[in-house]
C-alpha cells in the first residue's frame, strides 16, 4: 500500500470515530485529474454502510521538498483546511440568519474531515462526481452558459465576504488581517528578485515565442518589470475574501432540473484581496479572444447584477461594491492578465501527458513548458486584448 493511501486510511479512521460511522468496507481508489491538479494526490473513497453508502473524495499533499518551500505549500494546505473548517461555517450561518433560499445559497462541497500533519496534509469531502458534477474540458474555452453560472457562484462568494464584514466586523478584520496572499508565485521567487532570474526569463521567452514580433518587446518590458502580487493578489480598497485561483479546473458543473449549476472547489489560495482578481482569472483563463470580444462587458454586467442580488438577499447595501468600482478595479488589474498568461495559462492548456511534476525532487523549472498550439492561440488573444484596450 502506498504511503499516501495509508495516510487516507488513517484520516478516514479518525473521521469515522468522530462521526460514529461504522463501515462494513472501505475502498480507497487512486485517481487522476489529467493535468488539472498539481498539489495533491487524489483518491475516491467508497464506504459501504448498513444503509446508504458514502462516496467520498480525498486529497493528500504531494508537493516534494524541492518545491514545497518555494511555493509555501504549508500555507496552501492550511488555507484550504481553514476555509472548510472556519469560513464555510461562518458563511452558512450568515445565510441561515438571513433566510436565504436553498437554491440561492453558495455551496461548498460537503466536508468530512482533515489531517494537518506537515507533508501529509489531507482533506476528505464528498465525491462531487457522484453528486452529478463534472469538470468542463479545460482544453476548450467555456461557453456563455458555463461562464454565467460560474460568475453567479463567484458573486455569491464575494457577497458573503461583504456580509461577514457587516455582521461580524471585528472578527472579519482580525481574519482578513492575517489572510494575505501567502503563495510564492514563480514570478516572485527570491532568485528572480535578486537578479538571478534565468527561470523567469525562460518562462517569459517561452511565452513570447508565440507572439507577433512587433509585440514581443512591449510584452517583455511589462513582464520583466511587474509581478502578479504587485496588485493582483492584494486588496484595491477594502479587503474582500476571494478564492485566488479561479481557473477553469476549479469549477465543476452539473445540470439538474434542466438548470446548469456550478460549484467552486480548491480553496488553497483563498486570501484577502479584490473581487476583480477572481474575475481576471476566471475570464482570461477560461475564455478565448473571440468570446471576450463579443461578451466581455456582458460578463461584467452579469457578475455585478448577480452580486447585487446576492447582497440584497443578505441585507447588505449593494453600494459596498459599485459597478463603477468594479470597472475601475478591472481596468487597474487588466495588464496582469499578461502575467497570468505567462505563469498560469501554460498549466491550463498543457496536455495531460506533458503536465509538470511536483513530487519528490521535481523543481520549479518543470513549469517552463514548450508552448503548444492551444497556448499560442490563447496567450496571443490575451495580449491582443490588453493592447487593444490600452493596458500595456
Amino acid at each position: 500500500m502506498s504511503d499516501t493511501k495509508q495516510t487516507v486510511r488513517k484520516v478516514l479512521k479518525k473521521i469515522f470515530e468522530e462521526q460514529n460511522i461504522s463501515p462494513r468496507d472501505v475502498e480507497v481508489v487512486p485517481t487522476s485529474s489529467d493535468g488539472a491538479n498539481y498539489t495533491t494526490e487524489l483518491f475516491y473513497v467508497n464506504v459501504t454502510l448498513p444503509q446508504q453508502d458514502l462516496k467520498l473524495f480525498a486529497k493528500v499533499a504531494c508537493i516534494g521538498d524541492a518545491i514545497r518551500g518555494m511555493v509555501n505549500a504549508s500555507w496552501l494546505y492550511a488555507t484550504e483546511i481553514f476555509v472548510y473548517t472556519q469560513i464555510a461555517k461562518i458563511y452558512n450561518a450568515i445565510e441561515r440568519k438571513n433566510n436565504v433560499p436553498e437554491e440561492d445559497r453558495f455551496v461548498f462541497p460537503k466536508f468530512y474531515g482533515y489531517d494537518p500533519e506537515d507533508g501529509k496534509e489531507t482533506v476528505v469531502m464528498e465525491n462531487l462526481l457522484e453528486a452529478g458534477y463534472k469538470l468542463h474540458d479545460r482544453l476548450k474555452a467555456m461557453d456563455w452558459e458555463h461562464m454565467a453560472v460560474g460568475l453567479e457562484s463567484l458573486a455569491k462568494f464575494h457577497a458573503l465576504s461583504f456580509a461577514f464584514e457587516k455582521y461580524y466586523p471585528e472578527e472579519f478584520g482580525e481574519i482578513t488581517k492575517n489572510m494575505s496572499y501567502g503563495m510564492i508565485r514563480l514570478a516572485e521567487a527570491k532568485e528572480i528578485n535578486d537578479g538571478n532570474n534565468n527561470m523567469w526569463k525562460s518562462m517569459v521567452d517561452s511565452a513570447l515565442e508565440v507572439l507577433d514580433v512587433e509585440l514581443r518587446d512591449r510584452v517583455r518590458r511589462f513582464a520583466m518589470n511587474h509581478r502578479l502580487v504587485d496588485k493582483l493578489e492584494k486588496p484595491l480598497g477594502k479587503p474582500v475574501i476571494v478564492h485566488g485561483d479561479c481557473k477553469m479546473p476549479n469549477f465543476m458543473f452539473r445540470r439538474q432540473d434542466d438548470r446548469l449549476q456550478a460549484i467552486v472547489v480548491d480553496y488553497q489560495t483563498t486570501h484577502a484581496g479584490c473581487p476583480a482578481s477572481d474575475l481576471m482569472y476566471y475570464i482570461f483563463l477560461g475564455t478565448d479572444e473571440e468570446f471576450r470580444r463579443e461578451h466581455y462587458e456582458r460578463l461584467l454586467d452579469h457578475y455585478h447584477s448577480s452580486l447585487e442580488q446576492a447582497l440584497k438577499r443578505l441585507a447588505v447595501d449593494p453600494s459596498v461594491y459599485t459597478r463603477e468600482k468594479l470597472d475601475s478595479d478591472m481596468k487597474e488589474l487588466l495588464p496582469y492578465a499578461v502575467l497570468l498568461g505567462v505563469v498560469v495559462l501554460p498549466v491550463v492548456t498543457v496536455e495531460s501527458n506533458a503536465a509538470p511534476k511536483v513530487e519528490g525532487d521535481a523543481d520549479v523549472n518543470n513549469f517552463i513548458m514548450k508552448p503548444n498550439e492551444l497556448y499560442a492561440k490563447r496567450f496571443s488573444g490575451i495580449v491582443n486584448d490588453c493592447v487593444r484596450w490600452g493596458a500595456i
